[in-house]
């Protein structure tokens, strides 16, 4: 793992916009080829319940409770998603209102589709897109779990970058196992994962293959895992289960 810090300044030429949302990474340390930012964390683990992006808007929170974002990218993305809202709300201080994360236990960094037959250079600009968003709102004070999304294999070069060893990581598996292909792509890039950042304790939003049982308890693993929405209120219950 290499780290650098790239120089960032406020000196932008009268009428020229910050298009770029380079204030999102101010002070940022960059991690790989490609600058990835790390996302700094530092707080103690109490996941009980996940709270879906969508649902956010005037809720009040109760202990425990954490923001996620494994949703169609159309609720959370776009002209008024979180990217370019954070940025009018930065500039114009309008558009993105950031008070509706305020009382949540942490926030995970949104899940920015990644898929194979997605350009690769689309793929990377999403995990950047992810851990600067979730670098900012680190920097402003809220507690950010970093959320993990890979494709395959060649994807590995960027898909773990801006991560410490040791943080607390979460990873959306919904729709991952659909066939033999998605599960196996599922599975070696968990076990990648795994290897390369040690994380102490994976927050798993989604159904657990038997496979994916095997890793966990293999590497010895902590995880907490959450059922979908949909599958949380055909049961009746949203909270976690937790596993050392």
């Amino acid at each position: 793992m290499s780290s650098h810090k790239m120089s960032y300044t406020n000196e932008i030429r009268k009428g020229c916009k910050d298009n770029f949302h380079a204030f999102m990474v101010e002070e940022a340390e960059f991690d790989g080829y490609y600058d990835i930012p790390f996302i700094p964390q530092d707080f103690n683990l109490d996941v009980k319940k996940l709270i879906a992006y969508d649902k956010t808007y005037k809720h009040i929170y109760e202990p425990g409770e954490v923001v996620h974002f494994y949703l169609d990218d159309q609720k959370f993305d776009g002209p008024k998603g979180i990217w370019n809202g954070i940025s009018s709300n930065e500039s114009y201080k309008r558009g993105f209102d950031l008070s509706r994360f305020e009382g949540a236990t942490a926030i995970i960094t949104p899940d920015f589709s990644l898929y194979l037959d997605m350009p690769r250079v689309m793929q990377i600009w999403n995990v950047y897109r992810s851990r600067a968003i979730g670098y900012y709102l680190a920097r402003l004070g809220y507690n950010v779990i970093p959320n993990v999304r890979w494709t395959d294999e060649e994807s590995y070069d960027f898909a773990f970058d801006g991560l410490y060893q040791g943080q607390v990581v979460a990873v959306g598996t919904l729709g991952c196992s659909k066939n033999n292909a998605d599960k196996a792509l599922l599975i070696s890039g968990f076990i990648e994962m795994i290897k390369r950042i040690k994380p102490r304790c994976i927050i798993i939003y989604g159904p657990i293959i038997n496979e994916l049982y095997y890793v966990l308890e293999k590497y010895n693993i902590k995880y907490i895992q959450f059922d979908s929405d949909i599958s949380s209120f055909y049961k009746g219950d949203k909270n976690g289960n937790e596993e050392q």
